[in-house]
């Protein structure tokens, strides 16, 4: 049978570490919380991964001031961004981060987001 979900190694392993920084349920099996969900969403073929315009981020950052949005695929260029904000992401495409920057913002991966052990209650899931 032919294996399902991300062949990416770099992709594995990430999501190997997302599911260690998820905190346990009560009964110790089953893991929750952001880090978990995460981990759910990037542990799926890439063709199902989630792809976000930067115009969607943009509209969401009037919204949410002071969070980070997390996207579980990839940051597209198209629109403009006229907010500074804070964006993970499995990927960005080239003019997409130089968007974000240009902007005052900061883009960066979901290995960056979680070295940088930025709590759940900040983040907003994108999708």
């Amino acid at each position: 049978m032919k294996r399902t979900g991300p062949t990416n190694i770099r992709t594995r392993a990430l999501v190997v570490h997302l599911e260690k920084h998820a905190p346990k349920t009560n009964t110790g099996k089953k893991k929750e919380g952001a880090y978990a969900v995460l981990s759910q969403l990037i542990n799926v073929p890439t063709r199902q991964r989630a792809e976000v315009n930067l115009s969607h981020l943009n509209a969401m950052a009037g919204t949410y001031k002071d969070k980070v949005f997390v996207v579980p695929g990839a940051v597209l260029a198209k629109g403009a961004i006229t907010h500074p904000i804070h964006v993970a992401a499995l990927r960005f495409s080239g003019n997409a981060a130089r968007k974000i920057i240009e902007a005052k913002g900061k883009a960066m991966l979901l290995e960056e987001l979680v070295a940088e052990k930025i709590e759940p209650s900040k983040l907003v899931l994108v999708k």
